[in-house]
């Protein structure tokens, strides 16, 4: 498999980029193609990712401007080469290689726009992504913003912006997981899956759990920690139906490994491929030993367990964090104590009120009342914290020789100090 990869990533490099920037950068064009996914709505802007035969574009429009998934376009303008840009400390984000991750080559920004006809693409991502966008217009009906924004981000990954300030106090609170979908997020849609399935036969069950898995990572759109997490949950199923024992750490680099042979780029140019795998990492070898030394705390409603898993997550990315973003919540940890154990049931309640919303509004408005109670709360906790004086820390830019040192010194730790983490083997032979 190393070496599919290595091929892989050889083919994805030499490709022909330099080429068609030295052809088309800068000049005004007219293409036609297709809006290969669910445009995104910031504050002033819809964004969109446009498909030609020989490159992508991200497109920039007006708000309202009304485009959607499987639309074939006739697109005028200038085409520009994308920039990075200076973040927090000196830092420079390297934008252009994050676009460069799904083959984007350039932009366009407010082209005209001639649609030639809206049937292209898959039935069934154009299905699912209509679905979402009902979803989302219900749960908007019955609990305004910025709790509806919240819910979105909780439930189904919408990306529509929170505001860049409480975005912000997120981030200071160590919260900011929950609004971009992360695999927490998708543990919990993979077991209330397999649970609203279990009565029926078993082999129909882990069937059609399998298809709503993977129907619900093309609805969120189908980012490396939902592709990461659907994976890994496909793998469990897997295991399973087939009567085998689930090892956590062999689904994790099976699941790295098959998403470097399609797209070797995310490995470099993905933060989020990046901090999700860490972070999977973390809980499979920080957080069993952290909670056997959490004896002083409460095992009542998963308290202990969650400090440990939150312990564990902080402790291995933070280095990366700090390299990348410059800032590291301090308050992270009493943050999520604190909103973590009520997201499962926010998630519940806003599910049903988007679905009820459908047929018995009525019925989607007591739904909203309670998810609307339980996002308050969870919005209460980010602004309080998020705005204490020592709610996070923020460091210059910094060598990544030292994060390197830090991940060496994880390594050193776990090969000196074996029993710490024997229960963590990627050798452990299944029982059956």
């Amino acid at each position: 498999m190393i070496i599919i990869i290595i091929i892989r990533t050889w083919f994805v490099f030499h490709n022909d980029r330099e080429s068609l920037i030295s052809k088309y950068s800068g000049r005004a064009i007219e293409l036609e193609g297709m809006v290969s996914d669910d445009p995104l709505v910031k504050d002033f802007t819809k964004t969109f990712t446009f498909q030609t035969n020989d490159f992508s574009v991200k497109i920039s429009t007006d708000r309202y401007m009304e485009y959607e998934y499987g639309q074939k376009l006739r697109l005028i303008g200038k085409l520009s080469v994308p920039f990075n840009f200076k973040s927090n400390g000196g830092r420079t984000f390297d934008y252009i290689d994050f676009l460069l991750k799904d083959g984007i080559y350039f932009e366009m920004k407010k082209p005209k726009i001639e649609v030639i006809e809206s049937s292209n693409g898959s039935f069934i991502s154009k299905n699912l992504f209509k679905l979402k966008k009902g979803f989302l217009r219900n749960i908007k009906k019955v609990l305004g913003e910025p709790h509806a924004a919240l819910a979105g981000g909780l439930v189904v990954g919408e990306k529509s912006a929170l505001g860049k300030d409480l975005i912000d106090d997120f981030r200071k609170a160590g919260l900011i997981h929950i609004v971009v979908l992360s695999g927490y997020n998708i543990t919990i849609v993979a077991d209330s899956i397999r649970r609203l399935l279990s009565f029926l036969p078993r082999n129909i069950g882990i069937g059609l759990g399998g298809i709503g898995i993977i129907a619900f990572g093309v609805l969120v759109g189908g980012g490396a920690t939902v592709v990461r997490s659907c994976i890994m949950a496909i793998i469990a199923l897997t295991a399973t139906f087939l009567r085998r024992d689930y090892n956590v750490g062999k689904a994790l680099f099976l699941a790295g490994a098959l998403m470097l042979i399609v797209n070797p780029f995310i490995l470099f140019y993905d933060p989020s491929f990046q901090l999700s795998f860490l972070a999977t990492l973390g809980l499979l070898l920080l957080s069993s030993p952290i909670e056997k030394r959490l004896g002083f705390i409460t095992e009542k409603m998963g308290i202990r367990a969650l400090v440990a898993s939150t312990l564990a997550t902080q402790i291995f990315v933070s280095p990366y964090i700090l390299y990348m973003m410059g800032q590291l919540s301090i308050v992270g940890i009493f943050v999520n104590i604190l909103v973590l154990p009520i997201i499962p049931a926010t998630m519940l309640f806003v599910t049903l009120a988007g679905i009820s919303g459908f047929i018995l509004p009525n019925v989607s408005e007591v739904f909203g009342w309670i998810s609307h109670l339980l996002l308050s709360y969870e919005l209460f906790m980010v602004r309080f914290f998020a705005h204490l004086p020592f709610a996070s820390i923020n460091l210059p830019k910094f060598s990544f020789w030292i994060v390197i040192g830090f991940y060496l010194s994880y390594f050193v730790a776990f090969i000196k100090l074996p029993r710490t983490f024997s229960q963590f083997r990627f050798w452990k032979k299944s029982s059956t």
